[in-house]
């Protein structure tokens, strides 16, 4: 969308069918991949897929790329790794991360770049004067001044996560590895579409995209333990 706004010149490639990145051998050989793009960008951990890329096969891509390469950890507060030490060794790679995530501060939509000071310096050039409110910064700052809270809470849906990718499998699911607060399934028996309305005619709400890639999967955010309880409950009665 923002490429779009600015008249920019999109190259999307496809990732691997199990959401895996493509290796450089592959991007070289297909031809289609831009290793002089003026931005490179990846998600890590991956959303809808929930897959997480190590920081090695990152570097890796880094090291190839001639223009700004940035890293989006949106997720990264799940995954057992991060891609921070590549923003700090290499001159041309950003990550970024935000606080509506893991810290459920979506309303106040901060974010932030961490990277070399003279591509932070750049961005400073071109963003607006007051793109992230007060509020915002308040709330941003509270919540880094309380992280054994939120740490806690990471460990807690992290547990709940691989509890019902674990309860998911057993019930004939195909749970990809996930490294964020959602795991993707392709469900059995039934298609993903029919899977989503027969849990919403139990309350129970989850996300299906018409696309390729993933119509044949359901996107199931990873809530309280209760509530992974009650789709595991909810679905062994829709198999029977």
């Amino acid at each position: 969308m923002l490429a779009d706004i600015h008249g920019a010149a999109k190259n999307p490639v496809p990732l691997q069918p199990d959401f895996a990145l493509p290796s450089l051998a592959e991007l070289k050989r297909d031809g289609i991949w831009k290793f002089d793009a003026a931005l490179t960008f990846v998600t890590t951990p991956n959303a809808p897929s929930g897959r997480g890329y190590s920081t090695k096969e990152l570097e890796s891509l880094c090291r190839a790329q001639k223009g700004v390469v940035v890293l989006d950890e949106a997720y990264v507060d799940f995954a057992e790794e991060n891609a921070l030490p590549l923003a700090l060794k290499y001159p041309h790679v950003l990550v970024a991360r935000t606080f509506s995530k893991a810290y459920s501060l979506c309303f106040q939509r901060v974010g932030y770049f961490v990277g070399h000071p003279e591509l932070i310096a750049a961005l400073h050039k071109i963003r607006d004067s007051y793109n992230v409110n007060g509020l915002g910064q308040v709330a941003a700052v509270a919540t880094v001044g309380d992280m054994p809270y939120y740490c806690a809470k990471f460990k807690k849906i992290i547990a709940t996560r691989e509890w019902l990718s674990r309860e998911l499998t057993k019930l004939g699911f195909r749970v990809l590895s996930s490294r964020t607060n959602f795991i993707l399934v392709r469900p059995p028996r039934f298609s993903a579409s029919e899977w989503q309305q027969k849990l919403r005619a139990r309350k129970i709400l989850v996300r299906w995209f018409n696309f390729p890639q993933v119509r044949g999967y359901l996107r199931i955010t990873v809530g309280t333990a209760a509530e992974a309880e009650a789709l595991v409950a909810a679905a062994r009665k829709i198999l029977r």
